[in-house]
């Protein structure tokens, strides 16, 4: 498994780097056990899809993946050590603001009720954290590193920065913790929500007929990747299409797929350049 590091950077710059790196991946494998069997789970399941299904033609082994393994296996460790913070500090305060007897009602809903409505008011709030991720520069300096994807596969869901996936989860979670709803509400959504982000970078040519104004797909999400002017600012929503058309901002022309992929601006390589790049100063 690599670091990300090429040839080239077998300086001693270079080899720091990638013990560096090595170090927190272990460190990450040490305290996720089950990650590498998720992750060989996913492979074996989009890999042969995107061979037999394949949108564009491209290497199972593109250009960067050794990076995006890293990602795949620390970002969400990373993720949920930073967001003790937001949600001691943040969390806590909204749910004393939240009338008791509305936390009660709504831990009292059958669970399906509870689901739904958990789905609806997190499915808004990440449209508006990810459409602020793209305008509010400081925001947009983090969320570039997952913009800077130029090859899209289901590992490339992988490729985010962790303080631009604090910032989303923030938005999403403490709602749902102010507001009272169950332990179980929140894991369906999580394993629903992280399984769909995957699919939604696969490399895939699937059509979903009437379904894709409905469900976010592949061919929605990629637009939103597109390094084409028409299709920037385009397709916020994480689950629902019809949430970017209710506020002006769904592209999904008919019977065109995106030609490129990407930000104008190069990112580094290697895991640890790319946390560091949103603090690098031009």
């Amino acid at each position: 498994m690599g670091t990300g590091v090429d040839r080239r950077d077998l300086t001693a710059g270079g080899v720091a780097l990638a013990l560096a790196t090595s170090a927190v991946l272990v460190a990450a494998l040490l305290a996720r056990g089950g990650v590498v069997f998720g992750l060989v789970v996913l492979a074996a399941v989009f890999v042969p899809l995107e061979r037999v299904f394949a949108l564009h033609r491209q290497r199972v082994l593109r250009s960067g993946w050794r990076t995006d393994v890293v990602h795949f296996v620390v970002n969400n460790l990373l993720t949920n050590l930073a967001l003790v913070v937001p949600v001691v500090v943040v969390g806590l305060a909204l749910r004393a603001a939240v009338p008791s007897a509305l936390r009660h009602d709504i831990a009292r809903e059958p669970a399906a009720l509870q689901f739904t409505e958990a789905f609806l008011l997190a499915e808004l709030c990440g449209y508006a954290a990810h459409r602020a991720a793209h305008q509010v520069p400081l925001l947009w300096r983090f969320h570039k590193v997952h913009h800077s994807i130029t090859e899209m596969d289901w590992l490339a869901a992988a490729h985010l920065h962790p303080l631009d996936s604090v910032w989303t989860r923030s938005c999403v979670v403490l709602p749902l913790f102010a507001l009272g709803f169950s332990r179980a509400t929140f894991g369906g959504f999580l394993v629903f929500t992280t399984f769909q982000a995957i699919f939604i970078h696969a490399n895939v040519r699937f059509r979903f007929g009437p379904l894709k104004w409905v469900v976010a797909t592949p061919a929605f999400h990629h637009w939103h990747h597109s390094n084409t002017p028409e299709a920037y600012n385009t397709n916020f929503a994480g689950e629902f299409p019809w949430v970017d058309a209710l506020f002006g901002t769904l592209y999904l022309p008919k019977g065109r797929v995106p030609a490129k992929y990407g930000i104008d601006e190069q990112q580094p390589a290697g895991y640890l350049r790319q946390l560091a790049w949103p603090f690098q100063h031009r």
